[in-house]
């Protein structure tokens, strides 16, 4: 299925749910059924209703945690990652909050009191703008911004823990030197 059929099928929905939303229960069958026989679609047994609102703890319950999501303490999680910028700690920071800390203290967000709890335990060093530094994150675009000083990491930020740290020699292309055009006489 192309990408133009699958956008068209979204938008029909829509419009068909938009239709029926404000139809009592009776006349969208009716509709529907009508409008099943004109276009030659056969249907075995009519499906249940559905509920207006998806249980999804019950439609997905929670797995097992897997093992990279384990307790791990925000040291360890720092000499992995080796992050180098406040940016970089400060996501890893988030990560641990979310993914690994112990799960009385976790939480899928972070705001500037963690910096100063959680910073030196992991050997980091107090950034000097402490205010900015998730200002900073966010505006890197690691962080969304959840108001009253509140921080939730996004995937970028997500990606960026799990996925780009550590900073190897091979993981950044260094740009080669230009060398300067000589002057012409």
């Amino acid at each position: 299925m192309s990408e133009d059929n699958a956008e068209d099928g979204v938008s029909a929905i829509t419009t068909i749910i938009a239709a029926l939303k404000p139809l009592d229960e009776n006349t969208r069958q009716n509709v529907l059924d009508f409008v099943l026989k004109q276009l030659g679609i056969k249907v075995g047994t009519v499906a249940p209703p559905i509920a207006q609102s998806i249980d999804y703890e019950a439609a997905f319950p929670a797995q097992a945690p897997r093992a990279d999501t384990a307790e791990m303490d925000i040291r360890t999680l720092a000499e992995r990652k080796q992050p180098k910028t406040v940016n970089d700690r400060v996501a890893v920071l988030a990560y641990y909050l979310k993914s690994l800390a112990p799960p009385d203290e976790r939480r899928d967000y972070i705001k500037a009191e963690d910096i100063t709890t959680y910073f030196p335990s992991a050997g980091f060093e107090l950034p000097t703008a402490l205010g900015m530094a998730l200002t900073n994150a966010k505006n890197a675009g690691y962080f969304h911004a959840i108001g009253n000083g509140q921080f939730r990491l996004n995937p970028v930020g997500h990606n960026l823990v799990t996925h780009k740290l550590p900073l190897g020699e091979n993981s950044v292309k260094k740009r080669a030197k230009r060398s300067k055009p000589k002057k012409r006489r």
